[in-house]
């Protein structure tokens, strides 16, 4: 799945349980009574009975399909295996084009894939740069990666519509050898960077870029409407380890 970025600036499938339950029957309407002369004893009129209401029942549900992993293969060269999803984590391989894959899994957010080679290294790429035979989907089940800290961050525009395909980047100093981390906002327009355990100081998380597949862009990847955003704000300084759980806010205008 390849992605072009413009404008620098977990499975189970949940069966609902359905319940047949059937409508109650209807009492019997008693059968009307006679008139009686007030000097007269009234006769003892049955009392009607309730017909029995059905008894509800459920169907059985079906137990979860299990998740079984599939192949994919990389269409880059020199892709690198990671020990976590993130470009701040050690190098467990270096993959040739076309090398294959087995996925495990994915990260929440869906950015990198849980891998295993075909001499069981196991490892995090980056989903971009692999394919699925017959392009087909490269879901899986989201699994959290251990040993990690996590920014997360949120956008959404002045309406509440979740922005999808937002590039930010998060960079510790300046200059082109400062440490730097990315991530993507998905379609619930929440991005996730993960940062090693031992990670500390200020990062500056800023935006860099919105993709083609972004919400905000049309099929020719053009601003829809013409009219091209960016969020607001364009970055946040972030101090690691952080204490906070609340994810960074930022409205697309």
């Amino acid at each position: 799945m390849r992605s072009t970025l413009v404008l620098t600036v977990l499975t189970a499938v949940a069966v609902g349980c359905t319940t047949n339950q059937a409508t109650p029957g209807t009492p019997a309407s008693p059968a009307p009574g006679s008139a009686t002369p007030a000097s007269a004893a009234a006769p003892e009129m049955p009392v009607p009975m309730p017909a029995t209401a059905a008894v509800p029942t459920s169907t059985e549900v079906p137990a979860a399909t299990a998740f079984v992993p599939f192949t994919v293969s990389t269409w880059a060269d020199n892709v690198l295996l990671r020990s976590n999803p993130g470009y701040l984590f050690a190098q467990l391989a270096v993959l040739r084009q076309g090398t294959s894959l087995s996925v495990l899994g994915q990260s929440p957010g869906g950015e990198w894939l849980l891998s295993q080679t075909s001499d069981s290294r196991v490892g995090w790429v980056f989903a971009q740069l692999v394919e699925r035979a017959g392009g087909g989907s490269v879901d899986a089940p989201s699994i959290w990666p251990t040993a990690v800290q996590t920014i997360v961050g949120k956008i959404n525009d002045q309406a509440g519509v979740p922005i999808s395909g937002i590039q930010f980047s998060i960079v510790q100093g300046a200059g082109a050898n400062a440490p730097r981390n990315d991530a993507m906002t998905d379609d619930t327009g929440t991005f996730y960077a993960f940062m090693p355990a031992d990670t500390s100081g200020t990062w500056f998380v800023s935006y860099t870029a919105v993709s083609c597949k972004s919400n905000t862009m049309d099929a020719n990847c053009n601003c829809k409407g013409g009219l091209c955003g960016s969020p607001d704000p364009k970055g946040i300084n972030v101090d690691l380890p952080r204490a906070a759980d609340e994810p960074l806010a930022f409205v697309w205008r």
